[in-house]
């Protein structure tokens, strides 16, 4: 708005006051007519009066102006209380504070005054807020790692973020707010920024200049500012530096070599392997396979479904070890007979994600029929010489048993009136034979186990499933072992969950895995208890044996279910057992898919648990793959 509009607009000085309009013309009229109203009573009095006529005017002219100055006191006193006011807004608009505002009254002579300080007011308030905002947004801009420029619809830069400034070299907090595209550019109306006008947003590699002069090449991405109207109102220009940029490409570009050359570091890892590895998809697709894959299943193999590749079928096998995997989350082992005599062993193995989710699955196949062979022939060997064993170990300990009995019964008699070194010697011979005795039974179990022991490891140990009460089966482990921790004055305890249901196992066998752990809690605890707990949850029921005994050093405790492996070796110097009660005990409970382990604390005790399946509940957790135990198999 021009001055002339403004002056047009607002009302004149007699309009804005009519008091102070009727008391000038007043005050006019009485500074006009004052020295003829003083010289007519001057003239006509002065005579009557006896008085000069100098001192009549001086008498009347004195009436006159205490009639003016009654007039101005009148006025001051009603303007008074408006200016004060005005008077106080203007000091605490001079503080910064705009909230108030003057009140207006018809009859107030400064009524159309302070309706244009309200006026002012509410526009100093709306520019305060303005500034806020700009600072709000400046501090946005600020925070934005990348130079950004805002040029108006001139092409002056309106914003900038400190990031441009530092760029072009200009200090201080306006930047190079202000300057033109002459100034930046070298040229008011670039190409570049005609072509952004003409809609393209770029990029475009632009020579800027430092304000140094100096040209520094940056790539520029560009977008329109409208109105409400649809008018341009600016440009907002998003610059990268060029040499970053080129610095960021040869890191991608070296980072693509480098994982070049780890996948073919990678790959020829995968096609030294003689066994056939393929890397399966979620959905039975074959993304990977090494030479030998290839070599097996045909050159074509990546991109086929896996059961067609694999087993020439139309559709997913029903115990598929890559299934279990996926849905279980573990590794799975099977083996397959093929070809005749030929066995194939299945490892499956999930590859999991950062979340934990399986994105793909390994799968290796090795030919195990050699070793399965091998197992074949050394379980046969162990079964013909344990039979072989069994037989001349049973007459030794029964000849030797008979024997003390007939020496008992036939030589004791006569030697009572002995000499007394016969009667020593006679009671040595007698010990000895019990040594023998206890030492072929040793022996005899020590025959057993390694029996067992191969049977397991053959596979050719047969549970008899079903459903059983797992208390009777854990007192009667108890009542075998009595004359074991009875004998050393211990004390044993049984706690039994209320309601405890059945369990899926064959009975036997678990009664073999409670003598064992219940002997060897007794063998490695001198005085104090054994507690044993049968508790369950919805899947498993769990059983667990504790003794205060000497405990199980840190380093020993990942080994106790090794073959042949005996913690009392490191701690007496002796071994007391044969070392493959507990190996058998843990292939035992993986045939009735439970867990067995311990927990161990040197010099307080030893706890052993393990789990079996609830018979209500098998037909969920018993795995449809017929996993193929042995001691080397990790899961």
């Amino acid at each position: 708005m021009s001055l002339h509009d403004r002056s047009a607009r607002s009302p004149s000085a007699d309009d804005s006051f009519p008091f102070f309009r009727r008391i000038y013309r007043l005050l006019v009229a009485t500074a006009v007519i004052s020295p003829i109203i003083a010289a007519v009573p001057a003239w006509l009095l002065g005579d009557q009066l006896g008085l000069p006529v100098w001192l009549v005017g001086l008498i009347v002219g004195g009436g006159l102006a205490t009639i003016a100055t009654g007039i101005i006191w009148f006025v001051a006193q009603r303007f008074r209380e408006s200016l004060n006011e005005t008077l106080d807004w203007v000091r605490g608009a001079s503080r910064g504070d705009l909230d108030g505002r003057l009140s207006v009254h018809d009859d107030d002579e400064a009524a159309v005054l302070k309706r244009a300080i309200n006026e002012l007011s509410a526009h100093l308030i709306l520019a305060q807020e303005v500034n806020v905002d700009r600072r709000f947004l400046q501090n946005v801009i600020d925070a934005i790692p990348e130079p950004l420029v805002v040029l108006d619809a001139n092409g002056v830069v309106a914003l900038s973020n400190k990031r441009f400034s530092k760029v072009l070299k200009f200090d201080g907090s306006f930047g190079p707010i202000g300057r033109g595209l002459e100034t930046l550019a070298g040229i008011q109306m670039p190409l570049w920024y005609r072509q952004l006008l003409d809609g393209s947003s770029g990029p475009f590699e632009i020579d800027f200049q430092t304000r140094d002069g100096q040209p520094v090449s940056l790539l520029v991405s560009g977008a329109l500012l409208h109105d409400a109207n649809n008018d341009l109102t600016g440009v907002v220009l998003l610059v990268r530096d060029s040499s970053e940029i080129d610095e960021l490409n040869q890191r991608l570009q070296d980072a693509m070599n480098k994982a070049a050359e780890s996948a073919a570091v990678f790959q020829d890892l995968f096609d030294a392997m003689e066994d056939p590895i393929t890397v399966l998809g979620l959905n039975g697709d074959v993304l990977q396979a090494n030479r030998a894959a290839r070599s097996m299943f045909g050159r074509n193999v990546v991109g086929k479904k896996c059961y067609r590749a694999f087993r020439m079928r139309d559709s997913m096998c029903d115990d598929c070890p890559a299934s279990q995997t996926y849905s279980k989350k573990r590794s799975v082992a099977v083996e397959h007979r093929v070809f005749g005599n030929a066995i194939t062993r299945i490892n499956t193995y999930p590859l999991l994600g950062k979340n934990g989710e399986v994105r793909a699955i390994l799968n290796h196949k090795r030919d195990v029929t050699n070793e399965r062979q091998l197992e074949d022939l050394k379980a046969s060997f162990l079964a013909a010489v344990s039979h072989e064993l069994r037989t001349p170990l049973t007459s030794i300990i029964g000849f030797n048993k008979l024997n003390k009995r007939r020496l008992v019964r036939h030589l004791g008699p006569h030697l009572e009136a002995a000499p007394h070194k016969a009667r020593i010697a006679f009671q040595q011979i007698l010990d000895d034979m019990d040594v023998m005795v206890s030492e072929g039974e040793r022996l005899g179990r020590l025959v057993n186990d390694i029996l067992d022991l191969s049977k397991l490891e053959a596979g050719r140990m047969q549970l008899q499933m079903a459903e059983a009460d797992l208390a009777p089966v854990v007192n009667g482990a108890v009542a075998s072992t009595a004359a074991l921790w009875r004998a050393k004055g211990l004390l044993l305890e049984t706690h039994v969950a209320e309601n405890l249901p059945m369990v899926w196992a064959d009975a036997d066998r678990l009664a073999q895995v409670m003598v064992n752990l219940l002997s060897n809690s007794t063998k490695f605890t001198e005085s104090g208890s054994i507690d044993v707990e049968i508790t369950f949850d919805d899947a498993y029921v769990t059983v667990s044996v504790a003794d205060t005994g000497r405990g199980i050093p840190p380093d020993e405790v990942n080994g106790v279910f090794e073959k042949f492996r005996q913690v009392e070796e490191t701690v007496v110097g002796r071994p007391l057992g044969t070392g493959l009660g507990l190996p058998i005990c843990r292939e035992l409970i993986h045939l009735h898919h439970g867990r067995i382990w311990v927990e161990s604390v040197l010099g307080e005790g030893t706890t052993f648990f393990f789990t079996v399946l609830r018979a209500d509940n098998r037909g969920e957790h018993i795995p449809n793959v017929k996993d193929r135990m042995s001691f080397s198999r990790e899961t």
